[in-house]
């Protein structure tokens, strides 16, 4: 199993979530709620508002979420980043591989 993770202006994440979901490419997807980043953008220092979103994934949908993820996100450069998890419990594990393709 692995954590996908991205974060998106919290006016764009639901759009971005629905699409993943139905793409079968995550079984369940977290949004957690931040209130400002800041990050170096075009030789200054800017700021966004967004959210944290984690998908819930198997090892072998990894690739294509995160194609996915860059295919619909609204950033020119944005973070992608994943987390492998090393230990689940076997009755989540069995439900992520029913509702994933």
């Amino acid at each position: 199993m692995r954590l996908v993770l991205t974060t998106c202006p919290i006016d764009k994440s639901q759009k971005l979530i629905e699409e993943i979901l139905k793409s079968k490419l995550a079984g369940c997807v977290l949004d957690v709620l931040l209130s400002k980043s800041k990050f170096w953008w075009k030789g200054k220092i800017d700021e966004e508002k967004e959210t944290l979103i984690i998908f819930k994934t198997r090892d072998e949908l990894v690739e294509k979420l995160f194609k996915k993820i860059k295919e619909l996100h609204p950033y020119d450069v944005p973070f992608i980043g994943e987390i492998e998890v090393k230990r689940v419990n076997e009755e989540y594990l069995e439900w992520l591989k029913e509702v994933t393709e």
